[in-house]
């Protein structure tokens, strides 16, 4: 069922799912980048028989508000922070997907005592910028430079062909897109190292977004963390749902 919830000023939207009266645990979950609390819908459907289930629209994703100023992983971590002691929230297991994976990580160095487990899922963070990727991100600040100097209107246009000719995603939002720069810019290797929460790793087998040797080095860095594939893609948790529900209900359940 959907719910509002306002923390700090901002309206999120959020899911609380639980078909039991004696859940084993309280699992927040944390979308990707293209996601919103309904990309879990596939895993909750099981998950609520055993769980209490959350997942949220984080701000400025789905239909929950935009911050007023641009955030970071430090700033959605707080907010996650402040969204649990909202709902009074004290002992909980953060499951976080990609982009969502990156504040799980942040959250987890900063509040260990609030988590009971932490499920990274396909997490980003670590992953190492191809020369590729460095020489089209120069371009667009170069870009970026050029078009100050010229008129609104042909900015506007020649701004469309730059992201094209380059190959240059830019998402619709401009809020998101410029989320996007400020996160992936930041790398959370050492955060990975100064984890203590017990972790499970899950990652899909061809993922090619992140590919699997970055889920195994995230593994390496997180000590005594557990690693475990599964069949699919960036989004294995949608397409293999039924193994990814199986195999994280028996991690918790046995630990």
């Amino acid at each position: 069922m959907d719910k509002t919830v306002d923390v700090g000023g901002i309206n999120m939207r959020y899911t609380r799912e639980c078909s039991t009266d004696s859940p084993l645990a309280i699992l927040v979950f944390l979308h990707g980048w293209e996601g919103s609390s309904r990309s879990w819908e596939a895993n909750l459907a099981e998950f609520r028989n055993v769980f209490d289930c959350i997942s949220l629209d984080m701000p400025g994703f789905g239909v929950s508000d935009e911050p007023k100023n641009v955030w970071g992983v430090a700033e959605y971590a707080q907010f996650i922070r402040e969204f649990a002691q909202v709902l009074n929230l004290q002992k909980i297991v953060l499951v976080g997907k990609s982009f969502g994976g990156r504040v799980a990580m942040f959250y987890a160095c900063k509040w260990p005592d609030t988590l009971s487990k932490l499920i990274l899922v396909a997490a980003a963070g670590i992953e190492r910028k191809s020369f590729a990727t460095q020489l089209r991100i120069a371009l667009a600040k170069t870009g970026k430079a050029v078009f100050s100097l010229l008129g609104q209107n042909a900015t506007e246009s020649l701004r469309g062909l730059f992201y094209k000719t380059t190959n240059i995603k830019k998402d619709k939002s401009d809020y998101k897109w410029e989320v996007k720069k400020l996160v992936t810019n930041t790398n959370l290797s050492g955060t990975a190292e100064n984890i203590t929460t017990p972790t499970l790793v899950v990652w899909g087998t061809d993922d090619k977004v992140l590919p699997l040797n970055i889920g195994k080095e995230l593994s390496r860095k997180i000590k005594g963390s557990t690693f475990l594939e599964i069949q699919g893609g960036h989004n294995a948790h949608q397409e293999s749902s039924k193994d990814f529900n199986a195999l994280i209900t028996e991690y918790l359940s046995r630990n």
